[in-house]
């Protein structure tokens, strides 16, 4: 019964009586009319089609459904994502768990609650005239590093695993935004990208078939987008990150039966206009890389996972010190 018409049907009722009747009739009223719990995720970099799936069930309303209200936002960097959660000024963010690995053992107070890709679907690119068939490639040549690029952080243990002379590789300092530029005007040979991001973005503007070296195929499997929490917001209100998990399985379970329609979805959802095609080649690699263990929640963590991920970073000298597992990881949010 609406509002008004509830109102006429108490106007002829004495007072007393039409109270009671409205309160009674209150509790359905204002259920469905509660307000929201308002959620702030911050992505660690700038919108992408990598983020598909968390703007399908943005879209599609699972979220809302759950009782939050979710705001995504783009962010600068891993690094600086986990410091603010570390320090209280956000809760949660979405970025590669390794990062998240790197910060746990520096003594950060914060844990990836779901992970949705253990190898993150990164590589390093040439164009087709210079040579990169394997690391040993590296040698002699010009790579653009930015701060809190993921790449561009685990150059070394890269080199390290495949026995390859960093002294040998010029690395280049330059703000994230200017790399793209300074590797199409030839100013460094190789780049690292993200295949679910950067890669379709190039080739469609260049009609270039870059030289691609998938890094997950020489040895630096790095795990990849998950969900950070902050202890302490885990702690007071679990229940909210429960909700912003189940709801996030839904958006990536839609993007794996459709992913054209998810692109078509996180188009709209651009400030900057996205041409379909890339948006379409980046949400299928997002989805071809996705964890989807048989049997378990999407975002699902593997003891077996983190282990490789924490010897590799130790054994490369990524991280100095390793803490307990449970200090890194849980799935108990995701029910």
């Amino acid at each position: 019964m609406s509002i008004i018409r509830r109102g006429f049907f108490l106007s002829g009722l004495p007072a007393a009586l039409a109270m009671v009747l409205w309160v009674a009739s209150g509790p359905a009223m204002s259920q469905a009319g509660a307000a929201k719990e308002k959620v702030q995720v911050r992505f660690t970099w700038k919108l992408k089609g990598e983020y598909a799936p968390l703007f399908v069930a943005l879209d599609k309303g699972y979220f809302a459904a759950e009782g939050l209200d979710v705001d995504l936002a783009e962010g600068q960097g891993a690094q600086t994502v986990l410091r603010l959660l570390a320090a209280g000024t956000e809760n949660i963010g979405y970025g590669p768990a390794v990062a998240a690995a790197q910060a746990v053992s520096q003594g950060l107070p914060v844990k990836v609650a779901a992970l949705y890709q253990t190898k993150a679907p990164m590589g390093v690119i040439a164009f087709p005239e210079v040579s990169l068939k394997s690391p040993k490639d590296l040698e002699g040549k010009k790579i653009g590093i930015s701060v809190g690029e993921t790449f561009t952080d685990m150059l070394a243990p890269f080199t390290k695993i495949n026995n390859v002379d960093l002294t040998k590789i010029t690395r280049i300092q330059m703000d994230n935004s200017a790399r793209t530029s300074q590797f199409l005007s030839r100013n460094v040979d190789v780049m690292s990208v993200y295949l679910s991001n950067e890669l379709p973005v190039l080739e469609k503007k260049t009609g270039v078939k870059f030289n691609v070296m998938r890094v997950s195929n020489h040895g630096l499997h790095l795990l990849g987008a998950s969900y950070y929490v902050s202890n302490e917001f885990a702690k007071r209100k679990p229940a909210v990150v429960t909700k912003l998990l189940r709801a996030t399985a839904k958006g990536y379970a839609d993007a794996m039966k459709d992913p054209k329609g998810a692109a078509e979805i996180m188009r709209k959802y651009m400030k900057v206009k996205e041409d379909p095609d890339v948006l379409a080649a980046q949400v299928k690699a997002t989805v071809e890389s996705t964890n989807a263990p048989s049997g378990k929640p999407i975002g699902w963590q593997e003891e077996s996972d983190w282990k490789a991920q924490l010897d590799l970073l130790m054994a490369t000298g990524a991280i100095k010190e390793r803490k307990d597992l449970p200090l890194y990881f849980t799935n108990q949010y995701l029910k």
